[in-house]
């Protein structure tokens, strides 16, 4: 009679057929591997981002970047003799600061869509006075310096003047004054430099009369920028206050000054309204002086009151901060499936589990993909749905019992749920992830305590 029975496998003693320890061993082995596909995914999350990163590039060329305002400053050129001889001739300036200024801007933000990315772009007309005393520029001038009151002006500053959407209107006590680009000259050819372009590109009118004005100056500014996630208003004044409305619900402040009210959250209005104010000693900066920098002002969150308007559920992020995770909660998998393994008589195979794992990866892109389109709420509901229903169906499967199904469908959604956490709640991520572990290994710990980890006993392990 021929033996149809089939030779034992080379690779048999690699599967551990009786040792519960050793095939524990070998599911926690397949975890660690399992950080593999994460790794492939993470590189999908960065081209991903960078996808996004091009599509606001390429919205911002169109409507204008991120937009830095300064407001009205007043500036007067003058020149000293150097030298030996007093022949050489240079030249400064002198910058004044407005006593107090106020800002009003409102801002419409419309989402503009490339590919599968929509971006937000905003739509700003900010009104600003500020009120000057003459007196402070003149006391600013050197002793021996020559002001050259012809040339004295007023100067406004844009970061990107690609949102500059009308004209820039300014006037000084009712009057208006013309208001054109800047224009910068070289020292080598003997002329000044009025005011350096630190930070802003600057737009600048002629202001006559301050060389005998004793009264304050009110200049008047009206400008219309559009741009793109961010705008930000530098305290240009000595006392400045400023106020926005804007139609967008989900703000992030930021820059050096928060505000000191806003509406922003409230649940009561569309959109949002904020005040700031920066007084004088928590600007820092002298209110006059020789040769000032206006950087001083623009550098951003340093001392300038701004709005990013951007969605700040940004799902690579989450799905980064998840992926962070990954092999812990392939391993809470992994322990669910193998705690099933030794209450059951069904045994499960190495491939079974790394199928399990898979399933689990696959979630992330699932996530990732459909966050892009439908936002990370709805997709974390939709992709985890299906691996967890999926996860637990091939459990009943595999152990052959519905219960075990139903066993592994709880135990899912409780790993599930304690994603989205750690997702979502950044700050206290690591202490849920640390009692999450700790419970689960205390479970298990529980659970086989009376295991044969060495398989030498006949009977069936009890748990």
């Amino acid at each position: 009679m021929t033996d149809t029975s089939q030779p034992p496998s080379p690779f048999a003693s690699l599967v551990p057929q009786r040792s519960v320890g050793l095939k524990l061993l070998l599911v926690c082995g397949l975890a660690l591997l399992m950080a593999i596909p994460a790794l492939f995914i993470h590189s999908v999350v960065q081209d991903r981002r960078m996808g996004a990163d091009r599509a606001l590039a390429d919205v911002s060329e169109m409507v204008g970047g991120q937009q830095s305002v300064l407001g009205p400053v007043l500036s007067v050129p003058y020149s000293r003799t150097l030298g030996p001889r007093h022949n050489e001739l240079v030249y400064g300036y002198v910058v004044a600061y407005a006593d107090t200024g106020t800002a009003s801007a409102d801002v419409d933000v419309q989402m503009r869509t490339r590919g599968i990315h929509a971006i937000p772009v905003f739509d700003a007309t900010i009104s600003m006075d500020a009120v000057f005393d003459p007196a402070a520029l003149r006391a600013a001038l050197p002793d021996d310096a020559t002001p050259i009151w012809s040339d004295a002006r007023v100067y406004l500053g844009v970061s990107d003047t690609r949102g500059i959407r009308d004209a820039i209107t300014v006037t000084a006590n009712g009057t208006d004054l013309a208001i054109e680009p800047t224009p910068y000259y070289a020292s080598n050819v003997g002329k000044y430099q009025p005011v350096p372009p630190s930070g802003v590109t600057l737009a600048g009118g002629h202001i006559a009369g301050l060389e005998t004005a004793t009264s304050p100056i009110t200049l008047t500014s009206n400008m219309r920028l559009s741009g793109a996630e961010r705008l930000s208003i530098a305290p240009f004044a000595k006392d400045t206050r400023v106020d926005l409305v804007s139609n967008w619900n989900d703000p992030s402040f930021q820059g050096g000054v928060l505000p000191e009210r806003h509406t922003a959250g409230d649940g009561q209005s569309e959109g949002f309204e904020a005040h700031w104010r920066v007084p004088y000693l928590a600007r820092g900066i002298a209110g006059a002086g020789a040769n000032l920098d206006l950087g001083e002002l623009t550098e951003w969150n340093r001392r300038d009151m701004a709005v990013r308007f951007m969605k700040e559920g940004n799902p690579y992020q989450s799905v980064e901060r998840a992926l962070k995770y990954a092999v812990m909660f392939v391993g809470f998998v992994f322990l669910a499936y193998f705690l099933f393994e030794v209450t059951s008589a069904a045994r499960a195979h190495p491939a079974q589990y790394v199928l399990v794992g898979l399933a689990q990866t696959i979630f992330y892109i699932l996530l990732l993909a459909m966050s892009e389109r439908i936002g990370f709420d709805g997709a974390f509901l939709i992709a985890a749905s299906m691996t967890v229903l999926l996860t637990a169906a091939y459990a009943a499967s595999v152990f052959r019992s519905r219960l075990y199904g139903l066993r592994a469908l709880a135990v899912l959604s409780g790993i599930y749920t304690l994603i989205y956490v750690l997702m979502r709640a950044e700050s206290h991520a690591l202490l849920a992830g640390a009692l999450a572990s700790f419970a689960a290994i205390a479970l298990t710990m529980y659970m086989t305590r009376n295991i044969d980890w060495y398989g030498e006993r006949t009977s069936a392990p009890a748990a």
